[in-house]
């Protein structure tokens, strides 16, 4: 049989099996939206918007296929850095050890791509190429995610000062539960989310200082390590805590202010020197796929070029340090 067909055949299936599995979540979610009708959610559902469906209906799929993945145990045990990517609202559909399940799924998608695109004879079969299609493939998802991470912190850092505003201002009224109640009424998901999670830390007996120390551990955002620190010094009159807070943040506030276009410049210099090297030998292997040959048909070749990916990891680590550092 013609190899193209049996790559038609293969490609058919699995858009099937998806097409498949999200026809069965739609007809899920129908029967949800029903009952949701007479259930004090129907707000939010109707407030989803047509992209949100769409990425619960594909994260509703991967959470389905990540049930084989949940019997191993250092797969689970490494999904759990991805904790912090999910919202409290996504955690009825989606799990840590769904975005390692998205990882293998892309590096499988990357490989019949490079499968499919030697067999038509539009790339030529290397194995450097192979090697790099999957290093591609495993760090895509990765960069993704923690780019959108970014942006959320960057929502967070910003509203930061507002939030301690409404807290501090409803202390006097208010216990402290009420007032945190009042930032997530008040200000949007990013930020809600967040204190949604030290109220469900303080329900488990988590005092408010850890509480926050988890909040800087996830978001990595300066001003909150200072305000955990003052929780620490003084739990006792969360009043003057707070007003301490408030009083902090307008003077980091004004340092930020100046550093944003410094902190954009090293973000675009971290990544222009990050993907300068890969961008440079996918060119050459397109431009001339036999100008590796002689480096890897040898045992030096190979030894050279594990040395230089091993510079590489360096290099990445390196300049992340110094951009933290300039931070």
């Amino acid at each position: 049989m013609n190899r193209s067909l049996i790559f038609q055949a293969i490609l058919l299936f699995i858009t099937l099996v998806i097409l498949f599995n999200i026809i069965n979540i739609i007809i899920s979610s129908r029967k949800e939206k029903r009952i949701s009708d007479f259930a004090l959610s129907k707000k939010d559902f109707d407030n989803t918007t047509f992209f949100e469906k769409i990425t619960h209906v594909l994260w509703s799929i991967v959470h389905n296929i990540s049930i084989i993945l949940t019997k191993n145990n250092f797969l689970v045990k490494k999904a759990v850095k991805y904790e912090k990517y999910i919202l409290i609202k996504e955690e009825k559909y989606k799990s840590p050890i769904d975005y390692m399940t998205v990882k293998i799924l892309t590096v499988l998608m990357l490989l019949i791509l490079f499968v499919v695109l030697v067999v038509f004879e539009v790339i030529p079969f290397n194995i450097l190429l192979l090697i790099l299609f999957i290093i591609f493939g495993a760090i895509l998802p990765d960069l993704v995610w923690q780019l959108s991470y970014v942006k959320k912190c960057e929502k967070i850092s910003k509203k930061l000062y507002e939030s301690i505003i409404i807290i501090d201002d409803n202390l006097s009224k208010t216990n402290i539960y009420n007032a945190i109640n009042k930032v997530i009424d008040s200000l949007d998901e990013a930020i809600a989310d967040e204190y949604m999670r030290i109220l469900t830390d303080l329900s488990y007996n988590i005092s408010l200082y850890q509480a926050f120390k988890r909040f800087y551990e996830r978001t990595k955002i300066p001003e909150i390590k200072i305000m955990y620190h003052l929780l620490n010094v003084e739990q006792d009159n969360l009043e003057l805590v707070f007003s301490q807070i408030r009083s902090e943040l307008v003077y980091v506030d004004k340092i930020n202010s100046s550093r944003n276009s410094t902190d954009k410049i090293l973000n675009i210099m971290k990544i222009v020197y990050i993907f300068i090297p890969i961008i440079f030998i996918v060119s050459i292997i397109i431009i001339n796929p036999s100008y590796f040959n002689n480096i890897i048909n040898s045992f030096i070749g190979i030894i050279l070029l594990e040395v230089v990916f091993v510079i590489y990891i360096i290099q990445v680590f390196i300049i992340k340090l110094v951009v933290e550092a300039k931070r």
